[in-house]
């Protein structure tokens, strides 16, 4: 799957925040607040094509973290990204 285009990464007051970017895009319900943590995983998922595996894999690289507990956390990180749709599926 790929992050939707016109959503950034922002750090406002020190928060880390998902913004809406673009006419299509003005729907202030999307903004959501992220840990370092899942701003780690959002700008790995910028990267392109992502899994739950590829992110568990960056996660366990960057963070000591054991692989299931990487795992259950990038699962539910990705899950939140797909309820509020910003996730595209290829």
């Amino acid at each position: 799957m790929k992050l939707k285009p016109n959503f950034e990464l922002r750090t406002v007051c020190g928060e880390n925040v998902v913004i809406p970017t673009g006419i299509e895009n003005v729907n202030f319900d999307s903004i959501i607040h992220l840990n370092e943590t899942g701003a780690f995983l959002w700008r790995e998922a910028q990267k392109g094509d992502f899994t739950v595996e590829s992110l568990t894999a960056a996660l366990m690289a960057e963070y000591e973290v054991a692989e299931d507990v990487a795992n259950k956390d990038t699962a539910a990180f990705i899950s939140k990204l797909q309820e509020q749709k910003l996730t595209i599926d290829n």
